[in-house]
């Protein structure tokens, strides 16, 4: 019988931002782990939470151990490989395991103008499991800059399986929208209020709702509010309370990137107002097609965008492409807990990620049936 096997997560919840809260709850239901032992990110927070970080090394002797990176445009990112070699070396762990993290694209000037990227550090990582990445542009840069991969999608399109998609609430038309990207919105407020205006026109007894999914961007909900008549919602650390807003909607227009995974992911008629090539990487992942709504739209765009999304063929094409994500998801998601389990060992898990088994076995459960007698 296996020892015991712990998983340190290495991700950036607890900090207000719905989207990293979000995939860390999307890992702890598809996992059945609570997900604890949470690695710092910094060397700096290492130090400041030396006794703790000391404390949960030692609860861990005798056990097998792997990070999982959470999710989020992390890959490729200095501080982000950084934190990786940390968390391999302070809790000795056997393996790095990322599925669905993001890369910015060569070309996005804003993302990369907010975090250096450092492709070295992360090929000097040694026993990755590389499962897959949240999309094709994320895909095309791992192979030019590190190593082949496939994309299974963004982890949080797997929170209504997981964890629960809450019942719809309202049958009125609602309209939601959210404004909001690190350091501030990109987009015009003031085109974004006449694009809704105009589209709300074909439902009159429409309303629209207001979502503020990180604190910086309340001085923008609160105005898109004021000029819409509407309400905000704002996310107070209650991802299924926020999940359960988002998926209420009739149509949602969203800047902030997992305001539109968890919309599509809940059936939602969805327009992503790409700010970053984070937003061009998932929106190519779940359509085959990038946004069209860039910086700079116009209202007449972004409301041409919203009647486009609840077109029946629309939402037939984002269904298949989201089912299809899911499903790559789970596969991984059945890998580790096989590992959890003891049905695959760390050195079966990172060869299945890699690749060296899964091109002889299409499931997890086969490596787990080809590894009995290994065990």
């Amino acid at each position: 019988m296996p020892g015991q096997r712990r998983i340190i997560y290495l991700g950036w919840q607890g900090f207000g931002n719905f989207g990293d809260d979000l995939l860390h709850d999307t890992w702890k239901g598809a996992l059945a782990d609570p997900l604890e032992l949470q690695a710092p990110v910094t060397r700096r927070a290492y130090l400041k939470a030396a006794p703790k970080v000391i404390g949960q090394r030692m609860s861990l002797t005798g056990a097998e151990r792997i990070i999982l990176l959470g999710g989020g445009t992390t890959i490729g990112f200095q501080n982000w490989g950084r934190a990786a070699h940390l968390a391999l070396r302070y809790y000795r762990a056997e393996g790095l395991v990322i599925a669905g993290s993001g890369a910015a694209a060569p070309h996005d000037r804003f993302a990369l103008g907010l975090q250096r990227d450092d492709w070295e550090t992360w090929r000097a990582l040694r026993d990755v499991a590389l499962c897959g990445v949240r999309g094709p542009l994320t895909a095309d840069v791992c192979v030019r800059q590190w190593r082949a991969t496939n994309v299974i999608g963004d982890p949080a399109l797997l929170y209504p399986l997981q964890v629960g998609l809450p019942s719809r609430g309202t049958s009125q038309h609602l309209i939601g929208v959210c404004l909001g990207a690190s350091p501030a919105t990109r987009f015009s407020t003031a085109t974004v209020v006449r694009a809704i205006t105009a589209y709300r026109a074909a439902y009159p007894e429409s309303l629209v709702r207001v979502l503020q999914l990180f604190p910086e961007d309340a001085g923008t909900a609160q105005d898109l509010a004021s000029r819409l008549d509407s309400a905000v919602v704002t996310f107070d650390g209650n991802v299924r309370a926020m999940v359960r807003a988002i998926g209420e909607c009739s149509v949602l227009l969203s800047e902030r990137l997992h305001g539109a995974v968890v919309g599509v992911a809940s059936g939602v008629p969805t327009v992503p107002l790409a700010y970053a090539s984070k937003c061009d990487d998932f929106w190519l992942s779940v359509t085959g097609e990038s946004p069209n709504l860039q910086v700079g739209a116009t209202s007449e765009q972004i409301a041409e965008e919203l009647r486009r999304a609840t077109e029946p063929s629309r939402i037939s094409v984002v269904a298949d492409h989201v089912r299809c994500l899911q499903d790559s998801l789970e596969k991984v998601v059945a890998a580790v807990r096989q590992w959890k389990t003891g049905q695959l060992t760390t050195g079966e898990l990172l060869s299945w990620a890699n690749g060296e088994v899964r091109a002889t076995t299409s499931s997890p459960i086969g490596v787990g049936a080809q590894s009995e007698t290994s065990k």
